[in-house]
């Protein structure tokens, strides 16, 4: 079996990846798989900046084929906000920040919003970026519990629910990170890693 590495420390993140890429024979490995504990800094202005930041940095610690990703909640009333530091703009666990944003939407009648992902494969000197994107809405108040991040407040319209809401089958045919994670397995049916 082919192996491959997810530079995660979320476990929601590494299940939708193993979705995609088990049935074409490569087994994901964790981070802590391989016993990496260090954690990349977020360093970029971008999503692939910083998806590609990610990728050096955990290279450095395996010879195995990685993969990293950066993504983010942009808000389109509040001038794309969090963006890219979706995952750092306050302290807190993701219910609580969750929560803030909530609130910040109190009195805001344009809850339009995107989820933006841009995936990194790093392999030797190769370097592939994949993207995905979808365009939902905040919704009023947490709901559903089988996703992660801010799954509980994106509202998908299509769907009449949030993402956290959706089956794993329906995430990975809507998501913005299926999207991308679908290119990714489409890529490496065709490209072998030595």
């Amino acid at each position: 079996m082919k192996k491959i590495v997810i530079a995660t420390h979320n476990r929601g993140k590494l299940e939708e990846y193993k979705s995609y890429l088990a049935p074409l024979g490569y087994e994901t490995l964790s981070l802590r798989d391989l016993g990496i504990s260090a954690k990349s800094p977020e360093i970029g202005e971008s999503y692939f900046e910083i998806a590609e930041n990610k990728a050096s940095f955990y290279s450095r610690f395996t010879k195995l084929p990685i993969v990293t990703e950066d993504s983010g909640l942009e808000i389109h009333a509040l001038a794309n906000f969090p963006g890219v530091k979706s995952d750092r703009w306050m302290e807190g666990t993701s219910r609580q920040k969750n929560l803030a944003i909530i609130q910040k939407m109190v009195g805001i009648s344009d809850k339009r919003a995107l989820f933006k992902v841009v995936i990194v494969y790093k392999h030797k000197k190769r370097l592939v970026t994949f993207t995905g994107e979808m365009r939902g809405e905040i919704a009023a108040k947490p709901e559903g519990v089988m996703g992660f991040g801010y799954d509980p407040i994106f509202y998908v319209p299509e769907l009449k629910r949030t993402l956290a809401q959706a089956t794993q089958f329906e995430k990975n045919q809507l998501s913005f990170r299926g999207q991308a994670m679908q290119k990714l397995a489409s890529y490496l049916t065709k490209y072998k890693p030595e």
